[in-house]
């Protein structure tokens, strides 16, 4: 049963040891995004290590802002400063990580105008917003806070799946052994570029982290065709290894 693949979150919590980058090479990971910068932070050292290290090892490497959205303005003036000096080029793509502060009154507006700040330098095609299911389920964040033309990664690590269906990369683990690493699923390939042909066939073989939406779309069939089809209802879980009828 294949797999979608694989990208991989760099902070300063991440080893920096080449042992680490060996380990995330033999779970298939070839696409890393490394943390820039952080609120509050003006220099996140960690940001250069990680995108050195894992030019030389080969990966293809993104970038990401942490941001807790309090101060927009200075966490893209941040970013950029990290993104220019590391000599990052247009068409990267960059993940904006969203850890609302409780101090924030207006999380979902701080948020726009980040993206906006970042729309400037960035084509929209090339933007992800990260955001936390447990900030989702406390209402710290609103999924209508977030335009749907921007990729969307759900953080939901040790869970069935994501938990929310319009979700294009999903972090589905929070360690590599006993190092600290965020391990994510690119359903769609966003990251890793990696697109998935029609085919033919009559069956599909689900995957860890499949919902009838991801399988419905990547599969170019309408939901309610493929819920009738399979004799299901929208919240019944999809299980690695079931058989789901295309046609």
């Amino acid at each position: 049963m294949s797999k979608y693949p694989r990208i991989a979150l760099a902070n300063a919590l991440v080893s920096t040891e080449p042992e680490h980058y060996e380990e995330l090479r033999k779970l298939g990971v070839k696409d890393l995004i490394v943390c820039l910068s952080a609120s509050h932070i003006d220099h996140y050292r960690a940001g250069e290590y990680h995108t050195m290290l894992g030019r030389n090892q080969g990966f293809r490497i993104h970038a990401y802002l942490q941001t807790d959205l309090s101060k927009p303005f200075h966490d893209a003036r941040r970013f950029f400063t990290a993104y220019q000096k590391l000599a990052f080029t247009f068409g990267t793509k960059v993940m904006i990580m969203c850890c609302p502060s409780k101090y924030v009154k207006h999380p979902g507006k701080q948020l726009n105008e980040l993206l906006g700040y970042l729309s400037y330098f960035l084509s929209k095609e090339d933007l992800d917003v990260a955001v936390y299911k447990k900030d989702i389920d406390a209402g710290r964040l609103s999924l209508k806070d977030i335009p749907d033309y921007f990729n969307l990664t759900v953080i939901n690590p040790n869970r069935v799946n994501s938990g929310v269906d319009k979700s294009g990369t999903w972090i589905y683990s929070d360690s590599v052994g006993e190092e600290d690493q965020y391990i994510g699923y690119d359903f769609y390939g966003f990251y890793t570029k990696q697109g998935y042909q029609l085919t033919l066939d009559t069956e599909y073989i689900a995957q860890e982290g499949d919902t009838w939406v991801t399988i419905a779309s990547r599969h170019g069939i309408w939901l309610p065709k493929l819920l009738t089809l399979n004799k299901v209802k929208y919240e019944d879980i999809v299980v690695p290894g079931q058989r789901i009828k295309l046609y």
